[in-house]
């Protein structure tokens, strides 16, 4: 370039001054010689210390190719040296308000096997030591632009030169690509950069604006797909510590703000929507590392911590904590798998995974816990929800362990208070559904009494299962209490085993048995209750005054509950009236239907759950009538002794 310059002085002034034909057949000759055409300029000025140039055009034809530059604004100092007699000419500063290049091709070989061109140690003499672009304009194969200011110094000193910008933006399409099972689609990079670089180091500051962004992003396996994701880089820092002969990177290090965003996540685990990842990232030539938050437009929130090492296993922490309503609506909103009719109102739930990534596969170790959670299932109200369960993750096998979940109170209509459960489940991730449950303890209150469930395991794979409960203790008089009916008393001590059957189309009870522990008890029930059975009947006449006074010694019934909601009692009584006979023995054999969900919800409208179940039912029934059947004796046989 100097030597470029010193032609190009000598024959402007040759030609300005002396005007011969000689200086343009020098020139042609040049330009030729070097493939240069269209060399323009206008406003030169040339004097002892400079040359300026008010704007310039050249192109230069190469391996086929046209490399053009254009400029404004140009000015070319320099300093006389003299060596004895002779001065030397030495360029020193190039100034550019706008410089235009564009290379439309990268600068390949010139021979097959060799290496592209590098950067020579020693440049050219002609070259100027600094060099000055206040507005560059830089067109590069492959789509890439950069468009900026610019400063280089030092340039004939190899060990001093310096490269600085004050805002360059550089920008860049990324092709479709496929990494690992990723497949990204329609990517674009840019960074807007201010920064310094000289021979072995160079630090960049990411400005606003800087960001890589892909249309589409897709998980291997079709797991899922991600929409419009973005990477924010404005804030962060670059630097880096290498040397260029021979080239090798000594120390890196990327540090600041990062933001990601989705504008939606397809996944079959989650609702579409968009998300959206912000913290400090920490990286180095050993590793990298993340710490921030991940946030859904639902409002579920949990805290990331990343660490990747490079020479080592990749690790992922995550906490999420929702509180209260406004959290388990934003969990409702959030995951495919939280159950429609689930509702969170009070309390607190957390999570705590932690994920390795070693070549073997996955790794998931995690915990759930809960502190007086409580709020709605369908009509169902529960509250005191407090316990935590474990997660393993290992590979495709997946297990769930609890050493004691405890449950205040769950309200269906009949309370079932002080739950405990401590239990486990081991699964595959490929059939969820069908892994295996055990169950260590569960029990509860029920009406004064006991609900216990024994030690047991199921195959969910093979349905029906069955679950024999157990019943102690429970209180006749709190049964009464609880049913709605007017005038309803007794006394009297139960116990029985319920055997449940789950199955796909159901919940059913067959032959379950309940009985009266003795000495008995007394059955008290009002004469308006069962009038309508006696008309016409002396018998069934009989049977309704001996039970509005009964005091029986033996009460047994039969217990099923079919998948519609049907119970069916089959109770046998053994006892006296004192209205009756004198207290002569009596046996009855009764059975009883009733419409269980047809009694609960009459539970629930009559107050006996909360307001919120309340109100649901209300809703419920003003879109649909509830089919219910009142409590009827049929087939009713009556003995005496």
């Amino acid at each position: 370039m100097r030597r470029f310059l010193l032609w190009v002085l000598a024959l402007l002034v040759t030609f300005l001054f002396a005007g011969g034909w000689y200086a343009r057949n020098v020139w042609e000759e040049w330009t030729q010689a070097n493939n240069i055409s269209n060399l323009e300029w206008q406003g030169a000025d040339v004097s002892l210390s400079g040359v300026q140039l008010e704007r310039f055009s050249v192109t230069q034809r190469r391996d086929g190719h046209n490399y053009q530059a254009a400029g404004e604004a140009l000015s070319l100092g320099w300093s006389w040296q003299w060596h004895g007699l002779m001065p030397d000419l030495v360029p020193s500063r190039l100034q550019a308000g706008q410089l235009t290049v564009t290379f439309p091709a990268w600068p390949g070989p010139s021979e097959p096997g060799q290496s592209p061109p590098a950067l020579p140690r020693q440049l050219p003499y002609w070259l100027p030591d600094d060099i000055a672009i206040d507005q560059l304009v830089l067109t590069l194969p492959d789509g890439i632009r950069a468009t900026g200011d610019l400063a280089v110094s030092g340039l004939s000193s190899p060990d001093s030169r310096h490269i600085v910008t004050n805002g360059l933006a550089v920008e860049a399409p990324i092709p479709e690509m496929v990494q690992a099972g990723w497949r990204l689609h329609d990517g674009k990079v840019r960074l807007v950069v201010s920064g310094n670089a000289d021979e072995q180091s160079a630090t960049l500051n990411f400005r606003e604006g800087s960001q890589v962004e892909f249309a589409a992003v897709e998980a291997p396996d079709n797991a899922g797909q991600v929409d419009n994701a973005r990477v924010d880089l404005s804030g962060t820092t670059l630097a880096a510590g290498y040397s260029l002969q021979p080239a090798a990177l000594r120390s890196l290090a990327l540090k600041g703000p990062l933001v990601a965003t989705a504008a939606t996540i397809h996944q079959q685990q989650l609702h579409p929507q968009s998300w959206r990842l912000e913290g400090q990232i920490d990286g180095s030539l050993e590793g990298l590392s993340f710490d921030g938050k991940l946030s859904s437009k639902a409002g579920t929130g949990a805290g990331i911590k990343l660490r990747v090492p490079f020479d080592g296993i990749a690790e992922l922490e995550a906490d999420m904590t929702a509180v209260g309503a406004a959290g388990g609506q934003a969990l409702a909103n959030t995951f495919t798998a939280w159950p429609e009719t689930l509702e969170i109102g009070e309390g607190k739930l957390k999570t705590f995974f932690k994920l390795r990534l070693p070549p073997n596969g996955i790794q998931l170790q995690g915990e759930v816990s809960s502190d007086g959670l409580g709020g709605l299932f369908g009509r169902t109200a529960w509250a005191g929800l407090r316990g935590r369960a474990s997660v393993n993750l290992a590979g495709n096998r997946l297990d769930f362990q609890t050493s004691g979940v405890t449950l205040d109170t769950v309200n269906p209509g009949i309370a079932l208070n002080d739950i405990r459960v401590a239990g486990g489940y081991s699964t595959t991730t490929d059939k969820i559904a069908d892994g295996t449950a055990r169950l260590e303890s569960a029990s509860a209150r029920l009406l004064g009494g006991d609900l216990r469930i024994e030690p047991a395991q199921w195959q969910l794979s093979k349905l029906p299962l069955r679950v024999p409960l157990q019943l102690k203790g429970v209180e006749l008089s709190q049964l009464m209490q609880v049913y709605p009916a007017e005038g309803l008393a007794g006394s009297g001590v139960l116990r029985g085993t319920i055997p449940l059957r789950i199955s796909r189309q159901g919940v059913s009870i067959d032959a379950g048995q309940v009985e009266a522990l003795a000495p008995g008890g007394s059955l008290k029930l009002p004469a308006d209750s069962l009038s309508g059975i006696a008309q016409g009947n002396e018998a069934m006449a009989l049977v309704v005054r001996a039970m509005q006074n009964f005091n029986y010694s033996v009460l047994s019934s039969t217990v099923d509950y079919d998948q519609d909601g049907k119970l069916a009692l089959g109770m046998r009584l053994e006892g006296s009236s004192p209205d009756v006979r004198s207290g002569h023995p009596i046996v009855l054999n009764i059975n009883l239907e009733e419409d269980i969900p047809a009694l609960l919800t009459s539970l629930q409208l009559a107050g006996r759950v909360n307001d919120a179940v309340t109100e649901k039912v209300r809703n419920l029934l003003q879109k649909r009538e509830a089919k219910s059947q009142p409590t009827g004796l049929n087939n009713e046989s009556a003995a005496t002794e």
